[in-house]
């Protein structure tokens, strides 16, 4: 589902409609308050990473063992 944000311009309202995707935007006539000066608002886009990791950096078994070696040869070499 796609949400689209609106806001009336008369009564600062926000309110959302839901469509399928693939369906083109609806463009409302009226808030629910019944004004007729209603706007779009746009937003960044909700963006969801799910699973392991996605970098080399993230918590995966390769960033752990990198890391293990590099602050094993660290303290190796302070003691000389």
């Amino acid at each position: 589902m796609v949400t689209y944000e609106y806001e009336c311009l008369e009564c600062g309202k926000h309110f959302e409609i839901k469509c399928r995707y693939g369906e083109s935007a609806p463009c409302p006539t009226a808030c629910p308050n019944g004004h007729t000066d209603v706007r779009r608002v746009y937003s960044a886009p909700r963006i969801f990473f799910k699973g392991k990791g996605f970098y080399v950096t993230d918590s995966g078994s390769q960033g752990k063992a990198s890391t293990s070696k590099l602050s094993s040869s660290k303290s190796g070499s302070g003691g000389k």
